[in-house]
């Protein structure tokens, strides 16, 4: 955590940008004035000291002697601050001690709280970071009530941020609550005072550790909510280093809630983020942790791969760390190389012997070097075995979970295919019991009572005939229903396929005029067939059959005495089928309900009983031929009705 805080308090001036390095070199070179090139020196150091810390402070030292000797005592207290933050950045924390000390003696003369702010400040980091935290918060204390007493507010936004990572770090340590209470206190005091001055990159590292205070303490939701706006803010200036941490903490923190989805969401961006840096060691911690991730969602493959990248990446690093040793040992033999030339004439023989002695000394680094190598080499083959047989270990898995994924699919599917034909078998018996409950027991009710009548002997011959004919016309009732419901229930149940035939449209009319002429007849009723002999086509004979009979029973039925009954086709669609009588029509409410289930016999106009489902066995057979059926009415005058094959 204390990271962050270095880069907080190094100086309150913002650092140079590195488009200005030339100018300020130039400024340097030809400056006649001292102060103008101490200036400089000084604003050169500031550019470097983030990133090479030993350029710094060659220019800063430069700076200081200059301003001795012109006695520019804030100039000179100014560069030794700068001095002393390059020691605490390469860890040389006794010079980076002293050299504050020294910068806060000048400025404690000349009276310049500001700079006594930043250097008891300074002070307590370096304290900090050696582990003193009695020193070091004896030193955020002195600088925090310096920065109150002239209301310095970016100087206590930091000092708040300072303590109060103290105390987050004691209340980790020991869990006490009045520690955790403080560290809160502390970080939503620099938090505000950051908002107020719009600090949006002093409140990354804010939010981030306010956010861990939340989470930590059980308040996810609010702990979330503040890595979430550090994001925000990493991603609206640009900020890497602040945008990985968010990214990887808010990954982390779902993935501790189950929220794998989210989880790998946030670490795949620090992934794509750590690669564009080119920084082996980010993409070493963004790669080792999505290949976690992959591994806890059974992704195997994408574990093993990612597994491959941190691996790489830590080789990466190494070298990397190998590579800067080997420079250090080039710029060192340089320039004790260059040191023994100045020196060749005064000291031949001491030379010769340095020579042999450096010889020497680079045969026992190469021979290190190479055995070092032979290590590595070693070590990098018996890695590389642990991941090939990691790697066959998860061919194997993977060929067992696709196994077990595809028993699984054909499994549903089966299931699936049971379920339809449970729902359709279901949906037969509900609509085959509705139908007999109530269209099949009218004809059988009224035939048993007219039996009990015959039975009685109690009837005149005028009554008995009446009687018979009542007996008749339920026994044909009856059979027509029985005969319409088997036929309908052979289709339902898949015994009977449909074959369609060419069949003459005009001769199957004719039959069913033959088939009703006793009924034309004792209604005096005109049925007149337009379709030719000739005309045919191609459809399930019986079926067709069956639909035309029962419309043209209904047409029968519904037109009184004297009535006409017309089957065509139509001009425009030679396949449409038109059946028209100047019947008693039908509302638009009967016609909605003409195919429902629920529809249920009508007497027709000369008291006629029908069985109630012809017209709805007529949509079922329609649909099985690809057809469609249609009705237009007027109620008192006319019904059309319009089969489209």
């Amino acid at each position: 955590m204390i990271l962050y805080l270095l880069v907080w308090i190094f100086t309150f001036e913002l650092p140079v940008q590195q488009s200005q390095t030339d100018s300020l070199k130039i400024i340097v070179q030809q400056a006649s004035n001292d102060s103008v090139k101490a200036s400089g020196l000084y604003n050169l150091s500031k550019l470097y000291y983030p990133y090479y810390q030993d350029t710094a402070i060659l220019y800063a030292k430069e700076a200081v002697e200059i301003s001795k000797k012109l006695r520019l005592q804030k100039m000179e207290a100014n560069s030794l601050n700068i001095i002393g933050v390059s020691y605490l950045i390469k860890s040389d924390y006794e010079k980076a001690l002293s050299t504050h000390f020294e910068a806060l003696g000048i400025r404690e003369t000349i009276q310049d709280t500001v700079g006594m702010i930043e250097s008891t400040m300074n002070l307590g980091n370096i304290y900090y970071r050696l582990q003193n935290s009695g020193k070091a918060i004896i030193q955020y204390n002195k600088s925090l009530e310096l920065a109150q007493k002239i209301n310095h507010e970016r100087a206590m936004s930091l000092l708040y941020n300072n303590l109060g990572s103290y105390y987050l770090d004691r209340w980790q340590s020991f869990n006490e609550e009045t520690d955790f209470q403080m560290a809160k206190d502390l970080l939503e005091k620099s938090m505000s005072i950051k908002e107020k001055l719009q600090d949006k990159r002093g409140l990354i590292n804010t939010l981030l550790q306010l956010g861990e205070v939340y989470y930590e303490s059980g308040e996810k939701t609010k702990g979330i909510q503040m890595l979430t706006k550090s994001l925000e803010y990493s991603e609206e200036l640009n900020d890497i280093e602040g945008r990985l941490s968010s990214l990887g903490t808010l990954s982390d923190y779902y993935k501790n809630n189950n929220s794998i989805s989210k989880a790998l969401e946030y670490a795949k961006q620090a992934y794509e983020t750590a690669i564009s840096t080119e920084s082996y060691y980010q993409i070493t911690i963004a790669a080792g942790r999505m290949s976690s991730l992959s591994a806890d969602i059974k992704d195997y493959k994408n574990a093993f791969e990612y597994l491959l990248v941190k691996e790489a990446s830590n080789d990466s690093v190494f070298n990397d760390s190998r590579q800067k040793i080997r420079d250090e040992l080039e710029i060192q033999y340089e320039s004790e190389k260059k040191e023994l030339e100045n020196q060749k004439l005064m000291k031949e023989g001491e030379l010769s012997a340095f020579s042999i002695q450096r010889k020497n000394e680079l045969l026992i680094i190469t021979i290190v070097g190479a055995l070092f190598l032979i290590s590595l080499v070693w070590y990098q083959r018996k890695i590389n075995q642990k991941l090939r047989a990691a790697h066959r270990e998860l061919e194997l898995t993977n060929a067992k979970v696709q196994s077990q994924n595809k028993q699984i699919q054909q499994q549903s599917t089966e299931l699936n295919t049971s379920n339809l034909a449970l729902k359709k078998a279901n949906k037969f018996r509900e609509k085959l019991f509705s139908i007999i409950s109530h269209d099949l027991r009218t004809p059988f009710a009224s035939l048993n009572n007219s039996l009990d009548l015959w039975q009685a002997g109690e009837l005149s011959q005028e009554e008995m005939d009446y009687i018979l004919s009542n007996i008749s016309t339920n026994t044909r009732s009856a059979s027509i229903l029985l005969s319409n419901l088997l036929k309908w229930a052979r289709t339902q149940m898949s015994s009977e396929q449909v074959e369609k035939t060419e069949i003459s449209l005009g001769e199957l009319i004719s039959e069913n005029l033959n088939l009703f002429a006793k009924q034309l007849s004792q209604k005096n009723l005109q049925m007149e067939n337009h379709i030719p002999a000739n005309f045919t086509v191609t459809t399930d004979r019986e079926r067709l059959n069956f639909i035309l009979r029962n419309i043209l029973s209904n047409a029968i039925k519904f037109t009184p005495e004297g009535g006409l009954i017309t089957v065509e086709t139509d001009p425009n669609q030679p396949q449409t089928i038109l059946i028209k009588d100047n019947g008693i029509g039908m509302s638009q409410a009967q016609i909605n309900g003409l195919f429902n289930k629920k529809q249920y016999s009508t007497v027709g106009t000369n008291g006629e009983q029908g069985t109630g489902i012809g017209l709805m066995l007529c949509k079922d057979f329609a649909d099985s031929l690809g057809a469609s059926i249609s009705v237009s009415s007027i109620a008192g005058k006319s019904t059309t009705f319009r089969l489209e094959l």
